[in-house]
């Protein structure tokens, strides 16, 4: 009961607190916070409000994408394996929305990379030649529309970070990528979360990992 009382006034909170405010408006202090966050409790709570803001603007571009943005960074951090698929399968009926409307096409193909990658790393043993090949597809068609992306370069350097060595990943294989992609992240326009910019926080952890080694 406490939980569902917890869930009840959260939900009235952020629909009081967005019922004046513009769509950017309403993304920017979430998109800031879920861009660093790592915890469960936190993840669930930020996607829950991108949900409430995709329900009061079901047809804007933004307010579809970080849900299934969102969803996807959950997927990572769930530890019950079974969740993490339902979890990608709420985060896909967004991105089939996301795709009927018009946005950034770079940014749709990093999303839908990553939406691939989350499904790799549920079961990466049974998954990984399907969801693989996609992945890796998906990027190239990211990188044709804008090939100074960042987000491009910190999902495939994430990727080959996790890849086992002798399959050409491992953190020195990886490293390369994510000096491009922070390249990247340090020109690009921070101004406004209906153009998506997040990764800054992950990348420079894993480059941190890197210099581990």
């Amino acid at each position: 009961m406490k939980m569902k009382n917890l869930v009840v006034s959260l939900l009235a909170l952020v629909v009081s607190s967005t019922q004046a405010q513009t769509l950017e408006e309403s993304l920017l202090p979430i998109c800031q916070k879920i861009d660093s966050a790592y915890t469960l409790p936190t993840l669930y709570a930020e996607s829950a409000k991108l949900e409430l803001l995709a329900a009061k603007w079901p047809n804007e571009w933004a307010s579809n994408y970080y849900v299934a943005y969102a969803k996807a960074k959950l997927s990572y951090q769930e530890p019950d394996v079974k969740r993490k698929d339902l979890i990608l399968d709420q985060a896909d009926k967004y991105f089939e929305k996301l795709k009927t409307l018009k946005g950034d096409s770079c940014e749709k193909y990093v999303l839908a990379a990553m939406l691939t990658n989350a499904r790799l790393a549920v079961d990466g043993k049974n998954r990984w030649k399907k969801y693989g090949d996609l992945f890796s597809e998906y990027l190239n068609k990211a990188k044709a529309f804008n090939e100074n992306n960042p987000r491009i370069y910190y999902l495939k350097g994430a990727s080959l970070f996790y890849t086992p060595k002798m399959f050409g990943g491992g953190p020195s294989n990886s490293k390369t990528y994510f000096l491009k992609a922070k390249e990247l992240f340090d020109k690009e326009s921070k101004a406004s979360p209906l153009v998506p910019y997040w990764g800054v926080p992950a990348n420079n952890y894993f480059l941190a990992e890197c210099e581990k080694e």
